[in-house]
């Protein structure tokens, strides 16, 4: 059940991608794409524990036609904290068609391992999927508490460690 509801939450926020709400989205409406690279954060708030985050990157030249192997983020240093999260509470899935819906989902038998460190976070997998250029690789990750300070951070996002670009984590003022 606590599968369920976590793939549930994390399908919502990604279907949410072409809406207002996420950072850097804009005002998307029909047809418009989706900015490459998202950060949505469930919690926006300052201080927040154990907040699901989850990330999208548009597939590049750099690793289309390889299988899908490792995706990840690294937050800056002394800003957020990346704890540790069970292989099922996880959810990696790719977008193929840029609906903000994911096409193929991998649970947790595709996962052969998650490396974690004070701020960063790497998912290893076993997924037998050839990425292509027109695909966006999502990830939603369960366990990243937010900065004490408010404001836009810059989070590298990651896929089979050869492509990398920059997504951005507002924070707002807790309440």
């Amino acid at each position: 059940m606590r599968r369920l509801l976590t793939v549930l939450a994390l399908v919502s926020i990604v279907a949410m991608a072409g809406c207002a709400g996420l950072p850097g989205a804009g005002d998307a409406g029909e047809g418009t794409a989706v900015p490459d690279e998202e950060v949505a954060v469930a919690n926006d708030e300052a201080n927040a524990t154990g907040v699901n985050q989850t990330l999208r990157l548009s597939v590049n030249e750099s690793v289309a036609g390889d299988e899908l192997t490792s995706v990840g983020a690294t937050y800056p240093r002394d800003r957020f904290n990346v704890d540790e999260a069970a292989h099922d509470a996880i959810l990696i899935g790719v977008d193929t068609d840029g609906d903000g819906e994911l096409d193929r989902e991998f649970n947790e038998t595709h996962v052969s391992g998650v490396n974690t460190n004070e701020y960063s976070y790497d998912v290893t997998l076993d997924t037998d999927y050839t990425l292509e250029e027109s695909d966006a690789v999502v990830l939603g990750y369960p366990a990243v508490d937010n900065p004490e300070e408010p404001g836009e951070y810059a989070v590298e996002l990651h896929v089979n460690d050869e492509q990398r670009a920059n997504g951005t984590v507002v924070i707002e003022e807790s309440e």
